[in-house]
């Protein structure tokens, strides 16, 4: 796998173990800009707070976040995340991050990470449980890691990720071809 898929999944994966929240605001097409435009600098930050928060033990780890559950969705997870940089002692980091990008604080930052990568996991799903060509054992995988991770995606969110794809799409690209193999 790329190292930019990579750091998105390793993201998302952070993000599903730690705990991200902000007010409850729509994500809106310039809130994606920030945050894409926030990831050249945030990926080696949060790539270090994976590291931090692996190496804590296992009684001080944040509590990992389902998919699946009822209260898996953005605002929860970023109030979480924010507590967890404090605890490896990365706030700061992000912080300057968070403002360097035109986010008002690292709990909108977290937040809009949050929702853009909760929109990138749903529309994974959704596009793979409608192709015709996946295997039906890997549907039900999908199925059993997500359960049904797009219906926690708000109509605006995805009608904003989906306005805002190609842009997503090119930046990882980007990213893919200007990192190191």
């Amino acid at each position: 796998m790329m190292k930019p898929m990579r750091i998105w999944l390793a993201t998302a994966a952070l993000v599903m173990v730690s705990g991200i929240a902000q007010a409850d605001a729509p994500l809106t097409d310039e809130r994606v800009d920030k945050f894409l435009d926030s990831m050249t600098e945030l990926q080696p930050v949060m790539e270090q707070v994976g590291q931090r928060l692996a190496s804590l033990p296992e009684d001080e780890q944040p509590p990992k976040l389902d998919p699946k559950s009822a209260d898996y969705d953005p605002e929860e997870m970023a109030d979480g995340m924010s507590d967890a940089l404090k605890k490896v002692d990365a706030y700061s980091d992000v912080r300057r991050v968070a403002e360097d990008s035109g986010f008002d604080s690292v709990e909108e930052l977290l937040e809009v990470q949050a929702r853009v990568m909760m929109g990138f996991m749903a529309a994974t799903q959704e596009a793979m449980m409608e192709n015709p060509n996946v295997p039906e054992e890997a549907r039900k995988q999908m199925a059993a890691q997500f359960g049904g991770i797009a219906d926690k995606v708000s109509d605006n969110d995805k009608a904003v990720l989906k306005r805002n794809q190609k842009k997503i799409m090119e930046f990882m690209q980007a990213q893919q071809q200007n990192s190191p193999q």
